[in-house]
């Protein structure tokens, strides 16, 4: 919904088949707003779209190509409007797009309009060869959506205006939204499940989280330190937290009062010592742990052993849903993200983002990582008693994290290295350069090959069909294609998260596909064609209850093999309606223009051209 919305909000076209208002106020009685005209020769011009209505008011003798003009966006959510989303994601796929590389951010403030929270941005560029700044106020009440724009010619001195302008701000009047649906009562009432919870305005703004593990015990104990921000519009002191169910949640610092809904997840409603009025900020330290006994409920990937650890599933605590009721990701920003480890003196931790600190203290080792400028869609990570080989020449550093055992030759850590760098630069290539200087690669006991933010975990038998007497240096030699399907995720699900109908196919599917690619550039188009032909058989030799348009496919490990071969052969089929060129340039717009952002389906659909979008609809709907 929310792309859909801004997708119509890009345009702010001139209402067609209306009347234009000359009226000193326009009044929208169904949507509780009014609207002072700036002076007394500007008229407006209401119209109504399929998801919108739209206000726009000018001079009355001014076309609108000289940008002189101001607008009004009334648009309803089907859930609380979450205001920072709202505006990141406004000026990523509208602004950014529109002004092209004239875009300018001149400022982004948290203000208030009318009682209700809103925020404030002024972006420049030229549109149509003119240039203009444009003032927007996003406003937020409860479910519905306010934006009021305001275009300031370059050529025109603020001055004659500005004015006008702020008499129209000042003027604007929004009628109180229905209030938002109480939090559970402290005591013995029902609690919503997380199938019913609604959506509330929290967002968390970062985490800090401390984990100590106890080789002897098996168990990792967490403190993790969410940093919120309340985006809703009315004061709240409840918030509800998501945990998954193999996390044993001991106790919550920061709220005098907690209740549990025993779901899957878990939700805690933790209430906190004071109300926190909207754009207020709060936080929360979550205190958990797991042991070996529940490590299958944390994920399929995680394992804790006295001989190291893998955590790979989503262990951080949750202000909002990940998944909506259709088993989708939902639209949410990353925050940052600091992990610190208290381990045995011997052990290492390996993660996503940079080693910040690494020294001995008290008999243990403390290890502290961070996440950098590519946000981070997860916190997996590994710990153990690694030894570290570096390669770090070229345009890219890999370094490999080996266990006590093991013992690939210096010729195979080499090549290995050379693999990983090159497959990083195809990706580079394909979807546009990441700030990350390092790859970690690391070896796990689980088999296959796993990609995070600039981290692969590579395990035994990973290089599957190698000779037996040669299994060592086969576990770290796994196929270019597979190193190059999981470093994609660095970018698909990481630099750029998918939200909404189709999110699994984009996270998955995308990546898979760029296995395919990479196997092609390095060993000619007839290997490629020969893997799609191999994906397409796949597809088709599926059971037929399992073949369901990609754009309802949920997010679990079971839908992989349906993504990665009906979801390779739909993006093939794009690639050649499109052309190869074509592609290429919409695939890498794609991914440069929703860097540390979130991509929607209708996203896909309009970088990579009608042509494609047409070829995909097929495999989509």
């Amino acid at each position: 919904m929310l792309g859909m919305v801004l997708a119509v909000l890009a345009g702010l076209p001139t209402p067609q088949d209306t009347a234009t208002l000359d009226a000193p106020v326009y009044a929208n009685e169904a949507y509780g707003v009014s609207l002072p005209r700036p002076f007394s020769d500007w008229v407006f011009e209401p119209g109504v779209g399929p998801q919108t209505t739209t206000v726009i008011f000018h001079p009355r003798a001014t076309a609108l190509r000289e940008q002189l003009w101001g607008a009004l966006v009334l648009a309803t959510f089907p859930g609380q409007v979450l205001l920072r989303q709202v505006v990141e994601s406004r000026l990523e796929t509208t602004w950014r797009r529109r002004l092209g590389r004239s875009y300018a951010l001149e400022a982004s403030d948290s203000v208030s309009v009318a009682g209700l929270p809103a925020m404030r941005t002024l972006v420049s560029g030229a549109i149509e060869r003119v240039a203009v700044e444009v003032e927007e106020y996003t406003i937020a009440r409860g479910g519905d959506l306010i934006v009021l724009q305001l275009r300031y010619p370059r050529g025109l001195s603020h001055d004659s205006i500005a004015a006008g302008y702020q008499r129209v701000v000042d003027g604007l009047r929004i009628r109180s939204g229905a209030p938002p649906p109480p939090p559970p009562a402290t005591g013995d009432g029902d609690i919503p499940t997380a199938d019913v919870v609604p959506r509330t305005g929290w967002e968390a703004v970062a985490y800090g989280a401390r984990v100590r593990y106890d080789a002897d015990e098996l168990r990792a104990d967490f403190a993790v330190r969410v940093d919120l921000a309340n985006q809703g519009t009315a004061a709240t002191d409840s918030v509800p937290v998501w945990v998954w169910p193999a996390l044993t949640v001991d106790s919550v610092s920061g709220a005098v009062a907690l209740q549990t809904a025993h779901t899957s997840p878990s939700v805690l409603w933790a209430r906190l010592p004071d109300s926190v009025a909207p754009l207020g900020n709060a936080s929360l330290t979550v205190f958990y742990h797991v042991t070996a006994a529940d490590q299958q409920l944390l994920s399929p990937e995680a394992r804790l052993s006295a001989t190291g650890a893998v955590v790979a599933g989503d262990w951080l605590p949750r202000v909002q849903p990940v998944l909506d009721s259709a088993s989708q990701f939902v639209q949410a920003p990353r925050p940052a993200i600091s992990l610190d480890f208290d381990l045995p003196a011997e052990w290492r931790a390996v993660a996503p983002g940079r080693l910040t600190s690494d020294a001995p203290s008290m008999g243990r080792r403390r290890v502290t990582w961070r996440s950098d400028q590519v946000a981070t869609s997860g916190a997996s990570f590994v710990l153990g008693p690694y030894r570290i080989a570096a390669r770090p020449e070229g345009d890219v550093g890999v370094s490999v994290w080996l266990a006590p055992a093991d013992s690939p030759s210096i010729a195979t850590i080499d090549s290995l290295a050379a693999s990983v760098r090159t497959a990083w630069r195809l990706c580079a290539r394909a979807f546009g350069r990441l700030p990350i200087g390092e790859i970690q690669v690391v070896e796990t006991p689980e088999p296959g090959v796993r990609g995070y933010a600039g981290l692969l975990l590579i395990g035994h038998g990973a290089g599957a069909g190698a000779a037996a007497d040669a299994a060592v240096d086969a576990a770290y030699l796994p196929a270019l294609g597979d190193l190059g399907r999981e470093l994609a995720r660095t970018w698909w699900g990481n630099s750029v998260a998918a939200a909404g109908a189709g999110s699994a196919w984009i996270s998955e599917a995308l990546p898979a596909w760029m296995g395919v690619a990479i196997r092609g550039v390095i060993e000619g188009d007839s290997v490629r064609q020969r893997l799609v032909g191999a994906a397409d058989s796949m597809w088709h030799a599926l059971p037929r209850d399992l073949d369901v348009p990609l754009s309802r496919v949920p997010v679990s490990l079971t839908s992989r093999d349906l993504l990665r071969t009906k979801g390779v052969a739909g993006i093939e089929a794009a690639r050649s309606a499109a052309g190869d060129a074509r592609f290429r340039e919409g695939l890498l717009t794609l991914a440069v223009e929703h860097r540390n952002g979130s991509v929607a389906l209708e996203d896909v659909l309009r970088a990579l051209g009608p042509e494609a979008a047409a070829a995909l609809r097929s495999f989509l709907f």
